[in-house]
């Protein structure tokens, strides 16, 4: 084919992918909020002003609006031209990869998937299970889709990933949402799916070091002001006699802030070591009322005794949308990232 036709057909899958992006932005925002993605037209959500299609373009109406409303004047977040421009870079990504094959077609549904899970997971912290269900079903159509893989490659990847993510799930390192989503990936994936683990550690790792500095005085400011009203609450428990640790226990209160909202999970209680039980009511309409300004997050109170020892406080961190880089990289060159890596270690088994 010649070279001037193949530009043409990357070109057209930019601008396919653009307005593939478009719709993703509106999946994005209306799902978690329980809204029709179709019947109900675009509308600017400042003024909800109906746009015209002239407002629509993708990509180049945010660049000719500065970012701006052209009815209100609201500023519009940069993050709906990026969503269209990362779709377009993809899916012309794909077109130059894999030509007009079968993994072009996958790479058009599994990035518009992985695209959406990661807006959705920065914005509220959880990955749709539809998404991941997604994942898993191209998964399962790959074993007759790519028969070239063979079967138990597939499944020794996907036993070897439930081990590692259900032992991350379970000491805090990751969610039960990012856990689906690799389970999927493993079955489409094979081997490949460590090229997405590693790839997505890496980044989330140097992201998430680069946070903690970022976050390191607000979360120390958090800590302080939960545990001055803790203190303030449990000093109650003990003026009325009932409702604390004994002297010679600890305990910790487990807690965490969701979309602005603090909770505490007092299942997690060690109920033996109290003297009477604690006034659960007031400590949660508390906080409630104080910590009104964080968005995400999680706390621990430690208790010891007749006082309060110490409060951490630490801001949430969105994984999927590194793990989503990571299974789009290894789809587009996992096979060849993993030929290298043979290629490293044959001389070795040489011998």
């Amino acid at each position: 084919m010649p070279i001037a036709v193949h530009i043409v057909y990357a070109v057209f899958a930019f601008l396919f992918g653009s307005v593939i992006g478009s719709f993703l932005n509106v999946v994005i925002l209306r799902t978690p909020l329980k809204q029709s993605i179709i019947t109900e037209p675009s509308h600017c959500f400042s003024c909800s002003h109906k746009l015209a299609w002239y407002d629509m373009f993708p990509i180049f109406s945010w660049i000719f609006l500065k970012g701006k409303c052209r009815y209100c004047g609201a500023k519009i977040s940069p993050r709906y031209m990026i969503v269209e421009a990362t779709t377009a870079v993809v899916y012309c990504a794909a077109y130059l990869v894999f030509g007009f094959k079968w993994e072009l077609a996958y790479a058009a549904v599994l990035f518009a998937v992985l695209i959406v899970l990661s807006g959705i997971d920065l914005d509220h912290f959880e990955i749709p299970y539809w998404c991941s269900i997604t994942v898993a079903v191209l998964g399962i159509a790959a074993f007759f889709v790519f028969p070239e893989m063979p079967w138990y490659e597939r499944l020794i990847s996907f036993g070897i990933i439930a081990v590692l993510f259900v032992i991350l799930v379970l000491t805090g390192g990751m969610g039960g949402g990012d856990l689906q989503l690799m389970l999927g990936a493993s079955l489409l994936l094979g081997y490949r799916v460590f090229v997405a683990l590693l790839i997505g550690i890496v980044l989330g790792s140097i992201y998430g070091i680069i946070k903690k500095i970022r976050d390191k005085e607000v979360e120390k400011e958090i800590s302080e002001k939960i545990k001055k009203l803790v203190c303030e609450w449990y000093q109650n428990q003990l003026d009325r006699g009932s409702g604390y640790v004994e002297n010679d226990q600890t305990d910790i209160i487990v807690g965490g802030i969701s979309e602005g909202n603090p909770d505490i999970e007092w299942e997690f209680l060690e109920e033996k070591v109290w003297n009477g039980l604690p006034d659960k009511a007031a400590l949660s309409q508390t906080l409630r009322e104080n910590i009104s300004d964080e968005r995400e997050g999680a706390f621990r109170i430690f208790i010891n005794g007749n006082k309060v020892a110490k409060v951490k406080y630490q801001r949430r961190m969105a994984f999927g949308p590194f793990l989503a880089i990571g299974i789009a990289a290894a789809w587009l060159f996992g096979t060849p990232i993993l030929n290298w890596y043979y290629g490293l270690i044959g001389p070795f088994n040489t011998h």
